[in-house]
């Protein structure tokens, strides 16, 4: 079958299910490594999210010992 033959619908649905194959492939090839990839991206956004709000209660510290004009 050519491309130029099916309805871009149809080749929408044709890449989707070659996507859903490729996807499938490669965790069961990889999904210890993909799996700690997740772990580690978490860690670092608690990381972040642990740092900005030390530094937003550092900030509301400061503006409640400021006198108010």
């Amino acid at each position: 079958m050519k491309p130029q033959d099916v309805s871009e619908a149809k080749l929408a649905w044709m890449i989707w299910q070659a996507l859903e194959k490729l996807n499938g492939l490669l965790w069961d090839r990889y999904e210890k490594d993909f799996l700690s990839f997740g772990f580690d991206n978490e860690e670092r956004n608690e990381e972040s999210t642990t740092s900005g709000s030390e530094q937003i209660d550092e900030s509301s510290q400061e503006d409640s010992t400021s006198p108010t004009i």
